[in-house]
């Protein structure tokens, strides 16, 4: 019996929740709009419930991230009609999906016609299943915690090549870009961190958007861990999941100190760890930044 409520537990864990959106009341925002706020952040999606823009952001030299060029978000395998033609009404040009074979197998994106279509898959998701099926059974003295503080000193050890990439594809400069993983927030919060930095975002800023996630789905994790109780038919602590459910400052700092002891400091991991010259860099910023 405790192992089924375990397994109903991942099962649930893997599902998403939805809401309902007309698509005439979703703010479009255009390039090189520099009035909009905090409150345009969040857009509203029928299938998707961490789908973020990252415009607004100040840098250190004054300019600041335009707005409509970069998003992320979670999986777009429960997409509504409105929202596919909310993406293209957003001017997307690219989706890039950091999830695995398998993440993509079970769940594959609805892509919109006309929008690209990137896999750059970073590959946790055996590990990560594996890993919360031993918590939940008490089999190993590992918390869920520190299982996602590895994971993203493991985003600076194992995964220099994917996130290279992502980076030179933005260089590349081939339209606003959508980036995602599956609950859009480690894989694709770390995409978000390093793309702040590199266009000069301060560090306190990087680690308040990653927070972000926490404020934008409260009300959707606190939903989750009373259903997982439920179905667990409470022999699961649920409240031990819910350092899953969202994201802790624990781990983005600690990607951040990884980098800073193996390259000494960020922008140099950016440069020697991640292969990108100070004219892509240079680039990058104009092609993503204005006054």
């Amino acid at each position: 019996m405790y192992k089924k409520a375990v397994f109903l537990t991942l099962c649930f864990f893997l599902a998403q929740c939805s809401n309902n959106n007309n698509l005439m009341d979703r703010p479009i925002h255009k390039i090189n709009q520099t009035s909009q706020t905090e409150d345009h952040r969040l857009l509203p999606m029928d299938g998707s419930y961490n789908t973020r823009e990252l415009g607004g952001y100040k840098t250190k030299d004054g300019k600041f991230v335009k707005w409509g060029v970069l998003y992320r978000s979670d999986k777009l395998s429960d997409l509504s009609s409105t929202d596919e033609q909310y993406l293209q009404n957003l001017g997307i040009k690219r989706i890039v999906d950091f999830r695995s074979a398998t993440e993509k197998t079970e769940d594959p994106d609805i892509i919109p016609e006309g929008i690209d279509y990137v896999e750059m898959p970073i590959a946790v998701d055996g590990a990560m299943r594996s890993q919360i099926e031993a918590i939940l059974k008490g089999e190993t003295n590992k918390d869920i915690k520190s299982f996602l503080v590895d994971a993203n000193k493991e985003f600076i050890t194992d995964y220099a090549d994917v996130y290279s990439k992502f980076l030179k594809d933005l260089i590349a400069n081939k339209g606003p870009t959508l980036f995602h993983c599956t609950a859009g927030k480690d894989r694709a919060g770390f995409a978000a961190a390093i793309t702040l930095i590199a266009l000069g975002v301060s560090k306190d800023d990087v680690i308040s958007d990653y927070m972000k996630t926490n404020a934008f789905t409260a009300d959707r994790i606190d939903q989750m861990i009373r259903q997982i109780k439920l179905m667990s038919l409470y022999q699961v602590d649920a409240e031990i999941m819910r350092p899953l459910l969202g994201v802790e400052q624990e781990y983005i700092e600690t990607a951040f100190q990884t980098a800073e002891e193996r390259y000494g400091s960020l922008e140099n991991y950016i440069k020697v760890g991640l292969s990108i010259s100070d004219s892509e860099i240079q680039k990058l910023r104009s092609l993503l930044l204005e006054s």
